[in-house]
Formats: C-alpha cells, sequence, structure tokens
C-alpha cells in the first residue's frame, strides 16, 4: 500500500516540476532557446548524420540539433526542454527503485536541477543533456536484466554504445552500473541474481573505460585527449571541461550509494530535509544563476531577425535598453519605423549606438550584419556574417548568418555564391520554402529588382570605393547618399552620428538635404539641435534661417535654459526627469571622447 502511495507522490513531484519548468522557460528564458536555433543549421541529408556517428558523441550530438530546430516556437522549445529534464528525472528514479525498493527518491531532481541550471549559459549544449538522459536510460535498461551473465554481455555492449553514441556521458553508465553490480552483490536483491565475477568484472568496466577512448583518438578519431574521454557534446569549448560537466556526470552514481547503501530509514528521516534543499538550492539557483540582462539583450536581436520593428520600440519604452545589441536593436527599428528623427533622445543614446565595432577576438554578434543589410552596406554585412559563421566556438555554421548571405549575394548579384548558400538551406526542415523561393530570383536581376527589399538594396547599393574605418561611419554613409539620394535611412542614421558626437559642423553642412525627403515637417530632433545652435551665435546666419524651429521647442528650449541656470547643471537627475528626451540634455550631460 505504501509503495502505491509513494508511486502516485513521486508523479504528482514529476508533474509540478514539469509545470514549473514549463513556465519558465516558456515565460522567464524563451529567447535563450530560441537564439540557440539561430547558432545551427541542422540538415535533413544522410551525409549529416554520416558526419556526426562518425566521430564519439555524435550521434547525441545530431538529436540535440536536431531537437533544437524546433526552438523558432516558443512554447514547442519550453515543453521540449522540460520534457528532456524530466525524463532524466523518471529515468534516475527507476535506477534508484531498483537499487532500493519503492521510494519518493526527491534528490532523484538534483541532477535535473543542475543541468536545468547549466542551460542557463548559452555555452552548454542541449546534446549534453540528450546524452545524460540516453545514458540514464541505458543504465535503466540494464537493472532490468535478471541474469548475472547476460547483464555482464550486455553491459559491456551498452558501455561501448554508449562511449561511441553519448559521449562523455558514458562515464555515468560506467561508474552506475560498478556500483549497480556491487550492491547487488553485497546487498542481495531477490529478483537479481548477484554476479560472482565481480572481481573479473569491475577491472574489467574500468579497463574498457579507460582504454576504449584512448584507442579512438590514436587510431580513429584525431582529437585532443579531453574530447576523446568527455567528447564535443556538452560545452562548445571542446578544450575546456567545466565543473558543472563533471558533477553532473558524477551525481547519478552519487545517488545510487546514497539511496543504495544508506539504510533506508535514514533517508526516510531526512525526508523533510530533502524537500527544503531542494527547494532552497531552486529558488537560490532561479535568483542568482539566470543571466536575465542577456536574455533581454536576445530579446531584442530575435525581434531584430523578425522584424518586429514596432515590438522592439515598446520593449524599448518598457525598459530602455543598455547593452550595445539591444542599443543596435533600437537604433535600427527606429529607423525602419521613420522615427529616428523624432525619438532618437528619449532612450539615453550613446555615441555608439547605430553600429557595432569590429572586433577580432571572440565571436562576432549575429546582429552587428543588421544595419549594414538595411542601410545597403552589403558588403560590410557579408563581411560580418563571415566573421560570425568563421568565430563560432563549436565550428558550427548559424542558418540566420547564412541565411542573411544569400540575401547579400542575391542583392550584389553574385549568384553563384548564393547558390552554394541556399543549398544547404534547402535541406533544413524550416527554411526550405524560403530557400526555394529564394532560388527563383538566381540569374533573374530583372525579378531582383521587383522585390520590396532586395531590390531597394540593389538600388542603394555603394557606387564609389571608400575606406572603411569604424570611428569615421559618417563616410560610408555619405557613400551612401552619393549613390542613392533617396536613402532617408542612411540621411537620419547619419545626421544622427553627428549629434550623438556633437559635430555641429558636418550636421549644419548636411542638414540642408533634408528638404530632398518626404518628411510631413521639420523633423523634432533636427529643430532641437538648430535650436541650440541659434544660441551659438550672436545673430542667426541667413541660410540657416530657411529651416523652421516650432515655437514649441522654442519655448521647451527656453523653459530648459531657465532651468539650468538656476542650479540645474549641477542636478543631472532632475533635470533628466524633465528634459532627459531632449538633445540639450544630451549635449550638457553626456560625454563623449571621438575614437
Amino acid at each position: 500500500m505504501k509503495g502505491i502511495k509513494d508511486k502516485y507522490i513521486i508523479r504528482i513531484w514529476n508533474g509540478l516540476f514539469f509545470i514549473a519548468l514549463l513556465v519558465f522557460w516558456r515565460f522567464f528564458y524563451a529567447d535563450h532557446l530560441l537564439h540557440k536555433e539561430q547558432m545551427q543549421l541542422f540538415l535533413l541529408t544522410f551525409g549529416y548524420l554520416q558526419k556526426h556517428l562518425a566521430i564519439q558523441g555524435g550521434f547525441a550530438i545530431y538529436l540535440g540539433e536536431f531537437i533544437t530546430q524546433f526552438f523558432l516556437n516558443k512554447w514547442v522549445a519550453a515543453i521540449l526542454v522540460s520534457a528532456l529534464l524530466i525524463f532524466l528525472a523518471i529515468g534516475i528514479q527507476k535506477v534508484l527503485k531498483t537499487v532500493s525498493g519503492n521510494g519518493i527518491y526527491l534528490l532523484s531532481f538534483l541532477p535535473v536541477i543542475g543541468y536545468h541550471f547549466m542551460l542557463f549559459d548559452q555555452y552548454y549544449k542541449l546534446a549534453g543533456l540528450v546524452a545524460v538522459v540516453l545514458s540514464v536510460w541505458s543504465i535503466v535498461s540494464f537493472v532490468q536484466l535478471k541474469k548475472a551473465n547476460l547483464r555482464s554481455a550486455i553491459g559491456f555492449v551498452l558501455l561501448l554504445l554508449d562511449y561511441w553514441l553519448l559521449g562523455g556521458a558514458f562515464i555515468i553508465f560506467a561508474l552506475s552500473v560498478i556500483l549497480i553490480e556491487v550492491l547487488i552483490k553485497f546487498k542481495p536483491n531477490e529478483e537479481i541474481e548477484a554476479n560472482h565475477s565481480l572481481l573479473k568484472i569491475i577491472p574489467a568496466y574500468v579497463i574498457v573505460a579507460l582504454l576504449v577512448p584512448y584507442l579512438t583518438r590514436q587510431f580513429l578519431v584525431t582529437d585532443h585527449l579531453l574530447s576523446a574521454y568527455f567528447s564535443r557534446a556538452f560545452y562548445q569549448f571542446s578544450f575546456i571541461l567545466p565543473t558543472p560537466v563533471i558533477l553532473m556526470l558524477l551525481a547519478v552514481p552519487v545517488l545510487i550509494l546514497i539511496y543504495g547503501w544508506l539504510p533506508k530509514n535514514w533517508v526516510n528521516t531526512f525526508y523533510g530535509i530533502w524537500n527544503v534543499l531542494l527547494l532552497a538550492i531552486l529558488i537560490l539557483g532561479a535568483n542568482q544563476l539566470p543571466n536575465f540582462s542577456e536574455e533581454k539583450e536576445m530579446r531584442f536581436d530575435n525581434l531584430v531577425q523578425n522584424q518586429d520593428w514596432n515590438g522592439i520600440i515598446q520593449l524599448a519604452e518598457n525598459a530602455p535598453p543598455v547593452g550595445s545589441q539591444s542599443k543596435l536593436a533600437l537604433s535600427l527599428a527606429l529607423a525602419k519605423t521613420g522615427q529616428m528623427s523624432t525619438k532618437l533622445f528619449h532612450f539615453n543614446p550613446e555615441p555608439n549606438d547605430f553600429l557595432i565595432p569590429f572586433n577580432i577576438r571572440g565571436q562576432a554578434p549575429i546582429i552587428a550584419n543588421e544595419p549594414y543589410f538595411y542601410l545597403g552596406l552589403t558588403n560590410f554585412s557579408k563581411m560580418l556574417c563571415i566573421e560570425t559563421i568563421e568565430s563560432t566556438p563549436d565550428e558550427t555554421m548559424p542558418v540566420r548568418a547564412v541565411k542573411r548571405l544569400a540575401e547579400d549575394y542575391i542583392i550584389d548579384g553574385q549568384y553563384k555564391l548564393a547558390e552554394r548558400y541556399l543549398w544547404y538551406l534547402q535541406r533544413t526542415l524550416f527554411y526550405r520554402n524560403w530557400a526555394k523561393n529564394a532560388q527563383q530570383f538566381l540569374y533573374n536581376d530583372e525579378k531582383v529588382t521587383t522585390h520590396p527589399v532586395w531590390g531597394k538594396l540593389r538600388k542603394q547599393h555603394v557606387l564609389d570605393d571608400f575606406y572603411y574605418q569604424y570611428e569615421h561611419n559618417d563616410l560610408a554613409l555619405i557613400s551612401l547618399l552619393r549613390s542613392d539620394q533617396q536613402n532617408k535611412m542612411a540621411y537620419e542614421y547619419l545626421m544622427g552620428w553627428y549629434l550623438l558626437r556633437k559635430d555641429f559642423d558636418e550636421f549644419l553642412k548636411y542638414l540642408p538635404l533634408v528638404k530632398t525627403f518626404d518628411y510631413k515637417e521639420f523633423p523634432r530632433v533636427f529643430q532641437e539641435a538648430l535650436a541650440y545652435i541659434f544660441t551659438l551665435y550672436d545673430e542667426v546666419p541667413e541660410n540657416l534661417k530657411q529651416f523652421p524651429v516650432s515655437a514649441e521647442v522654442q519655448q521647451q528650449l527656453n523653459r530648459y535654459a531657465q532651468a539650468f541656470q538656476q542650479g540645474g547643471s549641477t542636478k543631472p537627475d532632475e533635470m533628466k526627469k524633465l528634459f532627459g528626451n531632449t538633445f540639450w540634455y544630451y549635449v550638457h550631460f553626456t560625454d563623449f571622447e571621438d575614437e
């Protein structure tokens, strides 16, 4: 009767834990999962599978990538990750039931919580979780075998399969089966036959576990020693073995020791302590370990990918962005919605918000190419996409960068190169239709010019050559305007670039071009800048009188000047509350040093 009660209690725990995981991954960390999908290119080809099966742990990597491709949908992503974690818990519970009898096994959630926390870090792979889950379920298969000789024979087969298919997760299997065999020997189980050749079997398991990875490295797969034993399934940087991975590989064997060797009444005595311990670890970890600022950066990035420009602005209005990627996303959204010339100073801008500087260290952010692409600087877009691909730590091809490269090459008329990247996309599950449609534009210039995005960007293509320097990006923007005087986005970026650098001379130099664009009225940001510049003259020059400054803007400037002179110059917080969304506040309270 107690066994039935325990069974239902653990099922309730599993259900509640699944719901908690689902809520977290769907509503608090969904953009991390979507980012994982963007950073891989899973191909539905036999060659791609064959390539993975040719290395140790490759099957787990393949399954992890297969599952990750469905992360385009946030609900599906949350369900899949939560289900994997719960399958891990159920597998551990089945193993512990075999070695200890009926029970609630609350500590079976510790490895689940551990891997849940590991996935907060974008560099931990889903493949590692897949490998751990399958390794634990291979232990479940092992303990179902009652006959000692059959169990030993199948054990060695499973050990070899786990190593080759699951990589480093074979350590979980090796340590667990050794402990289980010893436990059965010294604490007899009526249902499972003890192995009387224990002194031969255990050394054999140890020798196989140590020798097979070494021989694999020597004769089959050329790799460094760490990857030979632990594979590339867990962490994107294969030459590093993080401590959480080591703890995860030891967690199940330790639980077998606790539940298998400690007296059952001891374990039950501490039932309440296990409850408190698990709850404390979960709450503490959930507060300290997730990187919610990174999650917010990824949310901005994913909105750019979906071209949800209004969504970006709405998100920024709720909480102004602080990171370089989110600031770039906001600047791009303002430009794409025609609001840069009215709301540029509403979100605490900084001089380097428009573009992310090229950095030869670390991975190139995948979002870095976006403003170049929409401005019409496809060469720079291509450069940064290629840098993103080349700098990925695990040598994968981010599908988003591949897709953008295909677009860049089509716009530039480099159809042969575009065809190469479309070949990859046509062999994916969710991008094949897009690639097939894009294929129709190859070698057809007339069709490209009719495309709503590609045609416009081809028209904006830079006609003259210039030397690229990040600190002088205005030269690139000027080249864009020379090539297409209707490139309004390039004009707003140029004028914003000068205003953020407080370069009034260059701002005034290109101000007359405002008349060539379809502004319904003189842009608010330009009015504020011009109203301030007028205060620097004894008499307004004749050539500037043609640009109207509204009475509303002039009155607000007067109020600002009065507040500034009455002590506001030493009270930036008070001035920000009153005038924080104006150009004047930016001029006086934002420092800028030219790079």
